[in-house]
């Protein structure tokens, strides 16, 4: 299964936060909507993951995803689990790329 990541690449607060292709608009929607950043979506391949991906409940109902490095340890995502990435472009409260069309 691919995962998407959107946020911070340089400086995680502890854990990368990822989300499934069904949730990243929500997420984008509720954490992005109002950035003056670029942005980009990344596709990463979870079975590279490991153990360090860990699938935690949210809001008492939604799971999302986040790595947090081999056995909790935090180490920086590895370059080689991304697959693809691409600029997300925002119009009418919304954002695009060819992952979410």
């Amino acid at each position: 299964m691919d995962l998407l990541l959107v946020g911070n690449l340089t400086n995680p607060p502890g854990c990368f936060h990822l989300s499934k292709l069904d949730q990243v608009q929500s997420t984008l929607q509720n954490f992005f909507l109002n950035t003056k950043e670029d942005l980009y979506l990344l596709q990463v391949d979870a079975k590279k993951l490991g153990d360090g991906l860990i699938y935690e409940l949210v809001d008492g109902t939604n799971s999302f995803p986040h790595f947090y490095g081999p056995s909790r340890s935090f180490v920086p995502l590895p370059l080689d689990v991304i697959t693809k990435a691409e600029k997300l472009s925002p119009s009418d409260g919304r954002f695009s790329c060819s992952f979410l069309n």
